[in-house]
């Protein structure tokens, strides 16, 4: 769907979806039209077959009443209501909505001839009436009588399961032409109406300025006006890319926490100590004690976790305002990325041949990078290792950092997985993982003259090689 939606322009999108509503809408008003036709007619045959049927069961019951009381029948007045029985008859027999097979069982003419001759017969008998002619008159009666009564049995039923065929048609079709119109809705807002949006937040002065059919009206008229100029980079461009690419990661990193929650932890860790100072001075048992250096332990390692995390946001722009040594970087990486890589049972190896090396150009940012180094490496190992991981291998990154050489005037660091090749998990815009791919971060070493390779070797490993200029203080 994607990829055919990507072929056509906007107009044509917008025509196709408007024009297949508006058809399907038509055959919806189509079809509840014809059921209304439908059931009009249907009511007026059934109403024409119940007041024939009424009628003759009148005559029948005169005709049956008057004999019975030895009475003198009113011939020419039965045969005048007999003779619009007739007409009534040839109504509902010319009527297409019956099915022939129905009108084969329905009363004719000649079933309305044979009662006007038995009715001449005994009018013209001479008293007393003979049984066999009054035998006779009874049985037509009943069965003209019968065959209305059965005809209009089925024609009802008949009636009814055409309007109730008719009527989960429509049903059927309106949640077609609901599922469809939903489908349309969602496509709509899914490929045109939400990069619409979005654009037209980061075209926002105010990030909580919610976007109106008058502000969305106004920015496409201001990108109308002010296409935008070619990609020109710039030092600002840099600055602004470099302040992006950071955010992105600290928002998926912190998740809310704050200062705050720093302040509030170690309020919670000295109010620890001083209970432990305190209980060294009262007879408290050795498991009370235990359980309270536990709690310090636990308290100090969720401490410990918060500060790693504000450290790693309190650099500047440009990267040069924090100083670390390489066993502090990599100790604040391991313990970033401790509790992820612990579920998905991923072992992090760190080997640095001069642990108490400074590192003073770039810091923030050269961590930033190896996080999303890592974090590409997961993606590769848990692309290649689904569900259970065989005993006789391991998923494993190795972080390597080894001291520059006295000629060299860069460090570098080198990130070994064996996990798939990154080539299958390089785009970025197949994940919804918040971190950027090696390109975005191969583009943004080189903003400060930093370096990145990625490469496959032989034994199936997976090697990034990032490498940094050193600033002249070291």
């Amino acid at each position: 769907m994607r990829n055919f939606l990507s072929k056509l322009s906007l107009k044509r999108i917008f025509s196709l979806f408007t024009v297949t509503t508006i058809v399907l809408l038509f055959i919806v008003i189509f079809f509840a039209g014809k059921q209304y036709f439908l059931f009009r007619h249907c009511e007026k045959l059934v109403d024409s077959s119940q007041h024939l049927l009424f009628q003759f069961t009148g005559i029948k019951e005169h005709i049956n009443e008057t004999l019975l009381s030895n009475g003198t029948l009113n011939t020419p007045e039965i045969n005048k209501e007999i003779q619009s029985l007739d007409s009534q008859l040839q109504h509902i027999l010319e009527d297409i909505l019956i099915p022939e097979e129905f009108k084969l069982n329905f009363i004719s003419q000649l079933d309305l001839v044979n009662i006007t001759v038995a009715l001449r017969n005994l009018q013209n008998s001479t008293p007393p009436i003979n049984n066999e002619q009054l035998a006779t008159l009874s049985a037509q009666l009943r069965s003209v009588n019968s065959k209305l009564t059965g005809f209009h049995e089925l024609i009802s039923r008949y009636t009814q399961t055409q309007l109730l065929g008719l009527h989960k048609a429509l049903v059927g079709l309106l949640s077609i032409v609901i599922a469809l119109v939903s489908i349309m809705l969602l496509t709509i807002n899914r490929y045109i109406t939400s990069p619409i949006l979005h654009y037209c937040r980061t075209r926002s002065p105010s990030e909580t300025e919610p976007v109106t059919l008058f502000s969305l009206h106004k920015t496409i008229e201001t990108l109308a006006d002010n296409p935008v100029a070619g990609s020109v980079t710039s030092p600002d461009d840099s600055l602004e890319l470099t302040r992006l690419y950071r955010y992105s990661s600290i928002g998926h990193l912190l998740g809310g926490l704050s200062h705050e929650l720093t302040n509030i932890s170690n309020g919670i860790l000295n109010y620890t100590q001083a209970i432990i100072d305190l209980s060294n001075d009262s007879n408290l048992d050795a498991d009370s004690r235990q359980l309270l250096h536990k709690l310090f332990v636990e308290e100090k390692k969720m401490s410990q976790l918060l500060s790693n995390m504000i450290a790693f946001t309190s650099g500047s722009a440009q990267g040069q305002a924090k100083v670390l040594s390489v066993e502090e970087l990599f100790e604040n990486i391991r313990t970033l990325v401790h509790g992820t890589f612990k579920s998905e049972q991923i072992n992090l190896n760190i080997k640095l041949s001069n642990p108490a090396f400074m590192l003073k150009n770039h810091v923030s940012d050269l961590q930033l990078v190896i996080l999303s180094a890592i974090q590409n490496s997961r993606t590769a190992l848990n692309y290649r290792y689904v569900g259970v991981v065989p005993e006789s291998e391991k998923k494993t990154i190795q972080l390597s950092f080894d001291e520059p050489l006295q000629n060299s005037n860069s460090i570098c660091v080198e990130i070994l997985d064996n996990g798939a090749s990154h080539s299958k998990t390089a785009d970025g815009s197949k994940t919804t993982r918040p971190w950027h791919n090696m390109n975005v971060c191969k583009s943004f070493l080189q903003t400060f003259g930093g370096t990145l390779e990625l490469t496959r070797t032989s034994d199936k490993t997976n090697r990034c090689l990032i490498c940094l200029p050193l600033s002249k203080d070291n």
